[in-house]
């Protein structure tokens, strides 16, 4: 499948050391965590899922915090194919995503990152499924950016910050073939066209 707003981006510990704020050990190994893996684990990746199948190393529901790991320890997280599954609203009132981002923020080091794939708010692969609860789009994840919320939504947004690094969309193959101009008229205007949305967050002080 082809590509489409693909940014290139750097997690390797070389690259994290020159950001400003960030040390690392590099007598220490550096912690990765695939969430809700299923029995897909990320190669090099710890497997944290609620159920305890192959691929998975740490079983627990993502749902119930805090999760499994000390604050700022997780160097790079890996989330395919659940936060559309997070509920609105969780049992306690708190909202789910929100919930979700905040846990996020709390176990990654500083200038740690995550990676986020999604179906499309555009595809029926984002409502065909009946567990899926929400829809993920362009500018979802914008809302977890202090620098956008500040003084607008404070009241319900959780405290956490994140950049986007990359964004990433995943086409169908039949609009490879077309040139720039029908590709991007395609993406921006006909449904089914844009599979999967990647994202990649990293971690911000807290403003």
């Amino acid at each position: 499948m082809a590509l489409q707003e693909k940014v290139e981006y750097g997690t390797a510990k070389q690259e994290l050391k020159q950001l400003d704020g960030f040390d690392v050990d590099e007598g220490k190994a550096l912690l990765r965590v695939d969430l809700a893996c299923g029995q897909r684990k990320k190669e090099g990746f710890q497997g944290i899922d609620a159920v305890k199948i192959d691929g998975v190393d740490i079983v627990h529901n993502l749902l119930q915090f805090p999760w499994p790991f000390e604050d700022e320890s997780v160097y790079e997280f890996n989330c395919e194919h659940f936060v559309e599954h997070i509920p609105i609203q969780l049992a306690d009132g708190s909202y789910g995503m929100n919930r979700f981002m905040e846990e996020v923020y709390r176990c990654l080091m500083p200038s740690g990152t995550i990676r986020i794939c999604a179906p499309y708010y555009a595809s029926q692969e984002a409502w065909q499924d009946p567990t899926h609860c929400r829809a993920i789009t362009d500018r979802t994840f914008a809302y977890y950016n202090q620098k956008v919320t500040q003084g607008q939504l404070d009241h319900y947004m959780p405290k956490c910050n994140f950049i986007e690094v990359s964004k990433t969309k995943v086409v169908d193959p039949q609009v490879e073939a077309k040139g720039e101009p029908a590709r991007r008229w395609a993406i921006d205007h006909y449904l089914n066209i844009v599979r999967e949305i990647q994202f990649v967050l990293r971690k911000e002080p807290l403003i």
